[in-house]
């Protein structure tokens, strides 16, 4: 009978942490889509894109941001060594993928402002490289306020 209360307990117990895990997962994935709701809101009325215009761009720009996502991911992948153990040698090797990859950011950069401009106008492009500075601005000081208002 202990044998099986006790399972009982820890099957529960493992449950419960298996649905605050995945509430938390959750909360994190609503986050995530409601920034890119505003942030596709907030660019949007920034280029002054017509519903044609929407329609043609999204895809373009989702998939800029998917590559993007994986570049920035496999130049992170190889840097959870600590610096303060690094060798010459190795920092050296840190520098150099550093500049690949920007190198390779610019280069992707460029790839897809071609493809934008096949659907924006060459102003529409510029507000759209100075909203998404703006939306990243906006977007850092409010988790500076949330986290200052969690503090106090």
């Amino acid at each position: 009978m202990k044998r099986y209360t006790l399972f009982l307990l820890l099957f529960c117990a493992l449950t419960l942490a298996g649905t605050a895990a995945n509430a938390q997962d959750n909360r994190s994935h609503d986050r995530r889509e409601n920034v890119e709701a505003a942030k596709i809101a907030f660019l949007t009325e920034k280029m002054e894109l017509t519903a044609e215009q929407s329609q043609k761009f999204w895809p373009i720009y989702n998939e800029y941001e998917a590559k993007r996502r994986e570049l920035m991911k496999s130049y992170r992948h190889g840097y959870r060594k600590d610096v303060e153990t690094l060798s010459e040698q190795e920092a050296k090797a840190r520098i150099d993928e550093m500049f690949n990859t920007r190198e390779k950011e610019l280069a992707l950069e460029k790839e897809y402002a071609s493809k934008y401009q096949r659907v924006l106008s060459n102003r529409q492009l510029i507000n759209l490289y100075r909203g998404e500075r703006q939306f990243t601005k906006m977007l850092l000081k409010r988790l500076d306020h949330d986290h200052k208002k969690m503090n106090q």
